[in-house]
């Protein structure tokens, strides 16, 4: 009998010991430093248990080990960094789950975000633990500041949102879901609208504006005549100002600055006043000096949106720590997501992508579509935050609230891409010569199944997104439930395929652990089973050592 069986036998104990409770495994942080350590709860015990359980990394078994428990599992965290997957099992009670072996959070960011700083908010350990359980290790505080220019608030601890001036916000919760977020790894990144300023501080400065010809006269941009849009060159006053208030968001606790910017103005349709002169200004230039000497001055994790994939020139030149895209009307059907992200991967030098791409809660076969053409893509979205809550739109309070049996599914999903992250990140294969048992396309296409190939150190993983029953190549539009196949065949040229390679099937969808199976060879082709295909599955190719 095979190693990793061995150490998997089951162990036979009473169904009572779980009184009927829904067993869970926990985490207790976003990702593991090499080497350190790490603690796993179970959920739903009421007595004490036997266990086996087992560590991977892609299919080889790394530690074993059993024992009993009352809910608590301490290990030793593997020294190599990448995806490792955890397989326990109690009773008949079998639970399969993925982790993240990281020096850094930004190495393989996973971010999310929070809304709530009001005072006495009393969930926030709640909250952080909720997060930890999807690898969430990065969290965009969106509207905390009190002011666009001045952003941390020292004249006590409650004041109002920028915005709206009607959300309460208090520094000592912003600081204790901060402190919560250390203690699981979770870093936190402070929203800054790197461009904007109130309309009162922008007219006492205005060499810091930029400015729109309106008949004969000039006139300051603004963004919903709320907020005035500046020069952000090097060498403007406005840059020196802010970043010396971003740095004040470091001193207050912050880990990073997120930057935002609107979209507009584009480059060359707005004027700086120098010397008593209106220039043009290169708006795509200013962001990309900004973003590069904030880096600089403050040595801490940058994020900058690319509204609608805009500037993306500059991606290769700033020095934020990943691409975060909001794709609006650039990027419409499933593949443009394909494209924006590869592209995107290429242009940065291989940075993370990340997609603020919006669905409302209610769109459940959507969020999976979407969720799946984005990882195999090699990009990642931020969707996961508040407990119940999914982003939905650009104004993140308003946030849609959605089922937890939808959520438990969508961790499924988390738990998949850490696990075999390190396939996800391998490099495409060009596919040719295949014969599938159904439709399908080397691109994201409606009525089809998608068939990628990506090579990697570990091995090839070839994925199967299942977009055969979608109503439209829109993204954004509400999808059909999928039609679930069985015991689909694939024929894949001998040739892409290392001799002497193992195959296993794995899933986000109830398959997690990797399943077995046997390829068969027929004249130049191997023949390989596709178990099962909901949303998205995909069989490993392991060479042989």
């Amino acid at each position: 009998m095979k190693k990793e069986r061995v150490c998997f036998l089951l162990v036979v104990i009473l169904l009572s010991c779980f009184g009927g409770a829904i067993v869970k495994l926990n985490f207790d942080k976003a990702f593991y430093a090499p080497g350190s350590k790490m603690t796993l709860f179970i959920e739903g015990l009421d007595n004490p248990v036997e266990y086996e359980l087992k560590i991977s990394r892609g299919v080889t078994p790394i530690l074993c080990k059993s024992g009993s428990t009352t809910g608590t599992i301490k290990l030793d965290v593997p020294q190599e960094t990448g995806g490792y997957g955890i397989d326990i099992r109690l009773a008949d009670e079998s639970i399969s789950r993925g982790f993240s072996v990281l020096n850094n959070w930004t190495d393989s960011p996973r971010y999310g975000f929070l809304t709530d700083f009001f005072p006495e908010r009393y969930d926030i350990e709640k909250t952080m633990n909720y997060l930890v359980q999807f690898h969430i290790n990065g969290l965009q505080y969106y509207d905390w500041m009190y002011d666009y220019g001045k952003l941390v608030y020292d004249e006590g601890d409650e004041y109002k949102d920028a915005w709206q001036r009607v959300r309460k916000i208090s520094n000592t919760t912003l600081k204790d879901l901060i402190k919560e977020g250390h203690k699981r790894n979770i870093a936190s990144m402070a929203y800054v609208a790197l461009y904007a300023c109130n309309s009162e501080l922008g007219k006492q400065h205005p060499e810091w504006l930029l400015y729109k010809k309106d008949g004969d006269s000039w006139t300051p941009v603004d963004f919903y005549k709320k907020i005035l849009i500046t020069n952000t060159l090097e060498d403007s006053s406005w840059t020196r100002f802010l970043i010396g208030e971003c740095k004040k968001t470091i001193e207050f606790g912050f880990d990073g600055i997120h930057l935002d910017q609107y979209g507009y103005p584009k480059d060359l349709t707005s004027y700086i006043l120098k010397d008593g002169k209106y220039i043009p200004y290169r708006t795509s230039q200013g962001f990309l000096e900004f973003i590069n000497l904030l880096k600089e001055e403050t040595n801490r994790p940058v994020i900058f949106n690319y509204v609608n994939n805009w500037p993306n020139k500059i991606q290769d030149k700033a020095k934020a720590d990943a691409v975060y895209i909001e794709p609006w009307e650039s990027c419409n059907t499933y593949e443009d997501l394909y494209k924006m992200i590869t592209d995107t991967k290429e242009r940065s030098g291989g940075k993370p992508v990340i997609l603020a791409a919006y669905l409302e809660g209610i769109k459940k076969h959507s969020i999976f579509l979407a969720d799946s053409v984005i990882a195999v893509s090699g990009g990642r979205r931020l969707e996961i935050g508040e407990i119940m809550r999914i982003l939905s739109g650009p104004y993140f309070p308003g946030a849609d609230v959605i089922d937890m049996k939808v959520l438990d599914a969508l961790k499924a999903y988390y738990d998949f891409q850490v696990r075999y992250e390190d396939f996800l990140n391998g490099t495409f294969d060009e596919l040719s010569d295949v014969h599938f048992e159904e439709n399908y396309s080397t691109s994201p296409k409606k009525g089809k199944i998608w068939v990628t190939v990506k090579n990697s150190e570990q091995g090839l993983m070839i994925n199967f997104v299942n977009l055969m029953n979608a109503r439209s190549s829109l993204w954004r539009h509400k999808q059909r439930a999928p039609e679930e196949y069985s015991n689909l065949t694939i024929n894949l040229p001998k040739s892409l395929i290392p001799e002497n390679s193992h195959f296993y099937f794995i899933s986000p969808d109830g398959y997690i652990a990797p399943q077995e199976i046997k390829g068969e060879i027929i004249g130049d082709k191997i023949k390989l089973p596709l178990l099962h295909l909901k949303y998205w599955s995909a069989i490993l190719v392991i060479p042989a050592t």
